[in-house]
């Protein structure tokens, strides 16, 4: 019996086998005519494209011949246009450098594959800065790159001298005898560097500095176990000529004193008033004394006086400030331009001060800093408007106040004095000592960066 035709047609959605064995399926009337005429189009538009298409094959193949006849070698005499041979060299030159570039990822896929790129980058970044390191080793432009300064003539001589005292192991010896620790560019010379750990920046710059040690200020001797140091005071971070040193003992404030135009002058101001002796070294001392006459006399060291230099120093300062060594900055006289002092005198700035010592105050949080900040506000204000109108020793006058003050919760305000006045007075490097020191400005008396490496 024949099967009926379904509803549905051929877009009927049953799929069981009882719907499928019942009925059938067929295309509609109108959808198989609309398909064989559609055949039909289709036929004839073949017809019609036939011609044209093998008018452009013939193009084509016309064209082939052309370009493989220009492609052949030129054995008539006749040269090819420059342009084409241009064209020619580079496409080839495209093709090689595509190819090294493929085969240089292709290498580096390798070598990164299966292991941390990261790592890999790190260990390289690594060993460039210990490269780094080393050849600063080499010179003394280590000193210049670590500490930010150069060091003058009578350092190196100095150096030479303590050699021959104690050729093996000066330090030690300087040490062990005179307790007198040389130290910072001193540690340098004697290699103690060289197969040390590497810092951060900041740790070099606050190698040897004490609490009270502006930027100025570079340490050299050190009484062992005490805060007194001795060091070169620059105003300008380039000088590096008769420089004078300055003395200061850390437990006992801010105040620094010049007592030498040069080391051996400050080695023997050291023996005569710092240096606690006992019988059995006084004849070392005298030794020393002695040793140290020969040796500028043998070579005919034109040593800096004290007087000299500070008497020409003097002229130079327009204020005193806390630690009592004064500021040098370029001032024009006629005009008064470069400084102009506080609007507060030095007793109302300490009196301001005090503020953080009373006890009806320092028992209530952030009550003091509160009350001196009040006070200060004005006096950093017209210290701001000095800087503006080209005044730069005025901030760098009361920045350095506040900093010899002490207090750790002034030193947001001392920077926003110190910064500007160092830059504008072209002396970046007190900038990045300033910073790095109140950091982490630490009372302690042993300020070795070897002891943070480590």
């Amino acid at each position: 019996m024949p099967k009926e035709d379904c509803k549905y047609w051929e877009k009927c959605y049953q799929r069981n086998a009882a719907h499928l064995e019942k009925y059938n399926h067929p295309l509609r009337k109108r959808d198989a005519e609309q398909e064989n005429k559609e055949s039909e189009d289709g036929v004839a538009d073949a017809k019609k494209l036939a011609p044209n298409q093998k008018e452009e094959d013939k193009d084509t193949d016309k064209g082939e011949v052309v370009e493989s006849e220009e492609a052949a070698p030129n054995t008539s005499g006749t040269t090819s246009p420059p342009d084409m041979d241009a064209e020619k060299t580079e496409n080839v030159d495209k093709g090689k450098f595509e190819t090294e570039t493929a085969e240089l990822h292709k290498e580096a896929l390798n070598n990164i594959a299966g292991k941390n790129y990261m790592e890999i980058l790190e260990k390289r970044i690594r060993l460039s800065v210990q490269q780094e390191y080393e050849n600063l080793c080499k010179s003394n432009e280590f000193i210049r790159h670590k500490f930010l300064v150069e060091m003058p003539e009578d350092f190196y001589d100095f150096w030479k001298f303590i050699n021959t005292l104690k050729q093996e192991s000066p330090l030690k010896h300087m040490e062990s005898v005179f307790q007198l620790q040389l130290v910072g560019p001193f540690e340098f010379l004697a290699g103690n560097f060289h197969q040390a750990k590497i810092g951060e920046p900041g740790d070099y710059l606050r190698h040897w500095r004490f609490y009270y040690d502006p930027p100025e200020f570079q340490t050299v001797f050190v009484r062992r176990g005490t805060g007194v140091h001795y060091g070169y005071w620059r105003d300008v971070p380039q000088d590096k000529e008769k420089l004078l040193i300055a003395r200061n003992d850390m437990t006992r404030g801010c105040e620094f004193e010049f007592i030498a135009g040069n080391l051996f002058d400050a080695f023997l101001y050291y023996l005569e008033h710092d240096f606690v002796g006992t019988p059995f070294t006084a004849a070392q001392v005298s030794a020393a004394k002695k040793s140290l006459q020969k040796f500028v006399g043998d070579n005919s060291l034109e040593l800096p006086k004290l007087d000299q230099l500070q008497r020409e120093r003097q002229k130079n300062v327009v204020a005193k400030t806390f630690h009592r060594a004064g500021i040098v900055v370029p001032f024009e006289r006629t005009t008064q331009l470069g400084y102009r002092p506080l609007n507060v005198s030095d007793a109302e700035l300490k009196k301001i001060l005090a503020l953080f010592e009373r006890k009806d105050l320092a028992d209530n949080d952030g009550h003091a800093k509160q009350a001196v900040l009040e006070k200060l506000q004005p006096v950093a204000n017209a210290a701001n408007i000095a800087v503006d109108e080209c005044d730069f020793g005025t901030a760098l006058e009361l920045g350095i106040d506040l900093f010899c003050s002490g207090h750790k919760e002034l030193h947001m305000l001392a920077s926003s004095l110190l910064m500007p006045a160092y830059s504008l007075l072209q002396r970046p490097q007190f900038i990045a000592i300033a910073k790095a020191h109140m950091d982490r400005r630490s009372r302690d008396l042993d300020l070795s960066i070897f002891k943070v490496l480590n």
